[in-house]
């Protein structure tokens, strides 16, 4: 456990002190506050609402606000126990390029919307893998490049993230597809 602490703290150093550019900065400050409260992909929720009968279905809507609050619940509990300080607290040179959450740093709630989000929409909307794949990655990379979370704390998030959102999908789904008639 040591050693693996030892390691996230260098792989920590080298993303927020040694590969950064200036230029970069406002850029990853504006992307890791889009997906501050899951803000971007709440948009997607309601973009889902607001056409689901040019989809066909208001499930991926309810299943993307579904898995987004559980997904929020779960991860509050989580942190509140583990209770991990963010980097600013523990690391002498952090880059804080954002103002400081309040609530403990592991799991991050950024990387586990995102990738809750990601599920659900590769779930219903294969080819949503050429966007929503690579902005869960940003957004959860931008916590460590900003300086208020560890890669572990990314890594977790988005590993309960999924999980979370596969069940809820998982739920949601079989409940609608017990209520439609079968041929």
């Amino acid at each position: 456990m040591k050693t693996l602490l030892q390691t996230d703290r260098q792989v920590f150093q080298l993303l927020n002190q040694e590969w950064t550019a200036g230029w970069l900065d406002p850029v990853m400050v504006f992307l890791t506050m889009i997906s501050e409260h899951a803000f971007f992909w709440w948009v997607i929720a309601v973009v889902l609402f607001v056409f689901r009968r040019k989809i066909g279905s208001v499930i991926p809507a309810v299943t993307l606000i579904s898995s987004l609050a559980v997904t929020f619940l779960i991860r509050n509990a989580v942190a509140f126990l583990v209770d991990r300080p963010r980097p600013p607290l523990s690391e002498e040179n952090a880059r804080q390029l954002v103002e400081l959450p309040i609530s403990p740093s592991f799991p991050s709630t950024h990387a586990a919307t995102s990738f809750a989000a990601m599920y659900v929409l590769l779930y219903f909307f294969p080819s949503a893998r050429y966007w929503a794949i690579p902005l869960a990655v940003i957004f959860a990379y931008t916590r460590l490049y900003v300086g208020v979370h560890f890669p572990t704390d990314s890594l977790a998030g988005a590993f309960l993230g999924i999980i979370l959102a596969a069940v809820t999908t998982g739920v949601i789904t079989s409940r609608v597809n017990k209520k439609q008639p079968h041929a």
